[in-house]
This record gives C-alpha cells, sequence and structure tokens, in this order.
C-alpha cells in the first residue's frame, strides 16, 4: 500500500475509531473492541462509497449497511456518531448503559441509523439478503430504461462466526440462486473467535464454498487501503452477490493484545488503550478524542447524503413515465380497505389451509407489495399466488427448505419499505425459525407466518409432525399474534385485523382437516380483544 495523503488521512481516521471503540467499552467495562478495531481501515474507505442521509436516515434509495455480528456494536455507533446522526458523544459514553441509545447490540427503532435488529449471529446476513430481494423486487415494478428510481447497494458486515451458523448456508445459497447482484458480504476473515483460532472447530474453503454458491468473490488485505477501494469500486459492475473475503487482525492497534481472542470480548485496560494512543500520536490521556480534521471529513456523509437525496427526489417526480411513480406509490402506502375478501357463508365446511389460500390471493391481487412463499410446501400450504408470476419479477417466492432463512429473510423485506411479506411452512417447523420470529415480536416486525398442519390433524405422518407443544410458546412470546380460526369465516377477520396491526408478526395456525363452516349471528367488527383466535 501507497502511503498518500490520503491514506495518511485514512488511518488517522480509522484509528479515531479504533479508539472510540475501545474508550466505551473500557468506560462500561464490557464489550467487544476486537471487531470493530479489525473493521476500522474498510470502515473508512465504505464510508467514502455509501450512499446514505444521516438526515433522513429512511430515504428509500439509501445503501443498507447491515452488522450481522451485532456485537460489534462500538463500531456501528462510532460511524453513525462520526456521520452526524442523532447520536451524540454522550451517547457514546453511555454505551451499553441502561435506557441508552447505543445498547450492546443494536436495536431498530431506538437508534437512528440501525436497519436492523440482527441479533443471534448468521441473522444479519439473511436481513441483508431480504433487504436485497426487497430491492431487487421493486426495482422490477418501478424502474425503466430511461430512468432507474432504485439503484443501491445492501452491505453487510459478517465474522467468522455468522458464517458458521447454519442459516448463513441457507441465506447465502439462495442469494447466489437468485443472482442477487446488489448484495455485498465483507468478511472479516480475522481467524479468531471466542474460545481461540478457528481452527480449533473450523476448516472450510469459505472461497470454494461462495464460489459453489454462485458469489462472485474478492480476497483482500483488510488494512491496504488500496485493496479495499478497488473491490468497493469493482462490486459497481458485479453480475451476482459479492463476497469480500477481507484478511484481518482482530484488536489492529492493541499493542500485545493485537490478533488474540483476549480483544474479543472484553476492555482493553487502560495500559494498553494509552500506549496505543501514543504510538498513533493521539493524547494517552484524553479519552473519546475526535481530531477536528477527521470529524470534518467524516460528516462529508451529510452533505453527500443530502444531495443524493434531492437528486433522487428530483429524478423522481421528473420519471419519464408517470406509470412508474404511480407503481412506487402503490407499493409504498398499500390501500387495505380495497381487498375484496372472499366470502364463505355458503361453504359447508373447509380446512382453513384452503381458506386461508383464497384469502392470500384476494389480499394480493389488490395490494401489489404483498408476497411470499413457502419452504418447499406451497401445493400443501396453500400459499401459491394464482397468475402472479415468481420472483424477482412476481410474487411467489420460493425458499426452498430453508425454514430459518425464510424467516429471516422475510424479516428483512417487510423493513425495506416497499414490500408486505409472508412466508409459510408446517407448523412443526416453526422450530427451526423461532429465532427469526422472536427476533420480529422483539423488534415489531409485521411479518406474517403461515403455519399450515396443526395438531395432531395431519393425517398418517405420526408423531414427528403433529406440533403439539409449539403453540404455547408463540403465545407466550410478547407482541407475537397467534390466529388460530375457528373456521373459514374467522380466517377472514384475522386477516382484516393483522393488517392493521403494523407494529406486530403474526402467525396463522391452520388446520388440514376440514373444519365446520360456523354462521356469526353479528358483525365481527374489531375482534382484536373479543375473537377466541388470540
Amino acid at each position: 500500500m501507497v502511503m498518500t495523503e490520503q491514506n495518511k488521512m485514512r488511518k488517522k481516521m480509522a484509528n479515531t475509531i479504533r479508539f472510540l471503540a475501545a474508550d466505551m467499552v473500557q468506560k462500561a467495562n464490557s464489550g467487544h473492541p476486537g471487531a470493530p478495531m479489525g473493521l476500522a481501515d474498510i470502515a473508512v474507505v465504505l464510508s467514502e462509497k455509501l450512499s446514505h442521509n444521516p438526515k433522513n436516515p429512511k430515504w428509500l434509495n439509501r445503501d443498507r449497511l447491515v452488522f450481522s455480528g451485532g456485537h460489534g456494536s462500538a463500531l456501528i455507533y462510532s460511524l453513525l456518531h462520526l456521520w452526524g446522526y442523532d447520536l451524540s458523544l454522550d451517547d457514546l459514553k453511555n454505551f451499553r448503559q441502561l435506557d441508552s441509545k447505543t445498547p450492546g447490540h443494536p436495536e431498530y427503532g431506538h437508534t437512528d441509523g440501525i436497519e436492523i435488529t440482527t441479533g443471534p449471529l448468521g441473522q444479519g446476513i439473511a436481513n441483508a439478503i431480504g433487504f436485497t430481494m426487497a430491492e431487487a423486487y421493486t426495482k422490477n415494478q418501478v424502474n425503466s430504461e430511461m430512468c432507474e428510481l432504485i439503484d443501491h447497494k445492501v452491505y453487510c458486515f459478517c465474522g467468522d462466526g455468522d458464517l458458521q451458523e447454519g442459516i448463513s448456508y441457507e441465506a447465502c445459497a439462495l442469494a447466489g440462486h437468485l443472482g442477487l447482484k446488489d448484495m455485498v458480504l465483507i468478511y472479516d476473515n480475522n481467524a479468531i473467535t471466542i474460545e481461540g483460532a478457528t481452527s480449533i472447530a473450523w476448516s472450510e474453503d469459505v472461497e470454494k464454498r461462495f464460489e459453489a454458491q454462485n458469489w462472485n468473490v474478492l480476497k483482500i488485505n483488510g488494512h491496504c487501503y488500496d485493496d479495499i477501494e478497488k473491490a468497493l469500486d469493482e462490486i459497481k459492475s458485479a453480475t451476482k452477490p459479492t463476497i469480500i473475503i477481507a484478511n484481518t487482525i482482530i484488536g489492529k492497534g492493541a499493542g500485545e493484545l493485537e490478533g488474540t481472542h483476549h480483544t474479543h470480548g472484553a476492555p482493553l485496560g487502560d495500559k494498553i488503550i494509552a500506549e496505543s494512543k501514543t504510538k498513533e500520536g493521539f493524547n494517552p490521556d484524553e479519552t473519546f478524542q475526535i481530531p477536528e480534521d477527521v470529524l470534518l471529513r467524516f460528516r462529508c456523509a451529510l452533505e453527500n447524503g443530502e444531495l443524493a437525496e434531492k437528486e433522487w427526489i428530483h429524478r423522481h417526480k421528473e420519471a419519464p413515465l408517470i406509470e412508474q411513480n404511480i407503481a412506487l406509490e402503490k407499493l409504498l402506502n398499500p390501500d387495505f380497505s380495497s381487498i375484496n375478501f372472499p366470502d364463505f357463508s355458503n361453504d359447508k365446511e373447509m380446512a382453513t389451509r384452503d381458506s386461508n389460500g383464497k384469502i392470500l390471493n384476494a389480499i394480493a391481487t389488490a395490494i401489489p407489495s404483498f408476497m411470499g412463499g413457502s419452504a418447499d410446501l406451497a401445493p400443501s400450504n396453500k400459499t401459491n399466488l394464482k397468475d402472479m408470476g415468481n420472483f424477482p419479477k412476481g410474487r411467489n417466492l420460493h425458499f426452498g427448505i430453508r425454514e430459518h432463512a425464510m424467516a429471516s429473510i422475510t424479516n428483512g423485506m417487510a423493513l425495506y419499505g416497499t414490500t408486505i411479506p409472508f412466508n409459510a411452512t408446517f407448523f412443526v417447523f416453526s422450530d427451526y425459525l423461532k429465532p427469526a420470529a422472536r427476533i420480529a415480536a422483539l423488534t415489531g416486525i409485521q411479518n406474517f407466518f403461515v403455519w399450515t398442519h396443526d395438531s395432531i390433524g395431519v393425517g398418517e405422518d405420526g408423531p414427528t409432525h403433529e406440533p403439539i407443544e409449539h403453540i404455547s410458546q408463540f403465545r407466550a412470546l410478547p407482541n407475537f399474534y397467534v390466529w388460530r380460526p375457528a373456521d373459514a369465516t374467522e380466517n377472514i377477520e384475522a386477516w382484516k385485523t393483522a393488517l392493521t396491526m403494523d407494529s406486530s408478526p403474526h402467525g396463522f395456525v391452520l388446520s388440514r382437516q376440514k373444519l365446520k363452516t360456523l354462521k356469526p349471528k353479528r358483525d365481527f367488527g374489531d375482534v382484536s380483544r373479543e375473537c377466541s383466535t388470540l
């Protein structure tokens, strides 16, 4: 790497991030300094490329940045403050404290600039792929050769732990199959986990793994600014998802602890931090230092972001095809009152999986943002959206047999802004996706879970496929609404209410066997507090 004046400045910016992260963890006496220090160089160069607006974190056409390893939150918060988001230096000083804006793991809706609550390792990768899938569908609905209203990237930082989790295999295999060219996975390859070197439990060839999954693979020195810039420029012309395998040193700059597992999840100590600051020309006696020239460069995000959004708004208003703006408006503002729900009053009996299938199609007919699919069970779940085509141009999603990834992907899609997803499987297989359902409940994501083949009425499959205890765990989950309709008519009322509750996930527990259609003697009205389905 040539140490140009630009790269000298980048190093100073990276060291500012490193010492902010170290100081945050030290003050809290809790946290993970290693990953933020190791990723600081990449974060600086990415800052130069990222299109976002700190003054409007919800700008639709922004690049998304997801941190799958949420324990590295000191890096996230440092960047948000430096960029100019609503996160003060005092907020950094309150890192990991009760009621602060800087909790130990980042939480969507709690801190501006956090795209999604990633939670346990691996889910963030699937969330990011969900964002990319929502973007791909939206592109097909609103872009034209003359005017691209949606044209951004989705970046995701991940580590060794994320890639060891099974969900990453599921999600990345699907992303490669779909050719999601705007997905960029930045792999912090520092070869260290909590117990020591990754070699004690892991020896796979990540490059070959991702090549086999139809990904573009780039390998870089994660501390070489020229390497990092070249890779980030190269992805602009990618025709499939990209993983940047960045060889890094955990705890970069942490003196004698650099490169060891001791930097992963514990404070570095005042002595190590002071020595490290002295070596890099920072004041060893001052905490939370941000040199003026460093802040000035990071804060360019404010002006650049505002200009980028204004340009996009102009492009939006001046779109040569009025149909583009109409299509985008319908995606952003669904009209649920326009849904023509089916009438089951003349049906003597019907399985609720069958009535639910008709309801899904009625919703999709009226709401162009409504889409979804099953984990290879659409014929049994009755979730096929008739004559609506397949993703990315159509609205039927084929997840393959990947329940956990399916649920995390649809969590991401639900927060993107232009898609309203559902996902489906047999109720007994909800075991495989419970972590994502829990995050949806904790975060307040309106994700719709369709679970068919309820209870013992599953036919001849036997006890391994009979979901006897499952309904109890979801009913015990705060902010998760469980709907178990008694018949087809109640199924409609459940959906009518669920669609209006936009800060909660919903599980529809549906029968395989036919159920007698009941004849209600009153208008259901608002069933959210009365209906027996809760």
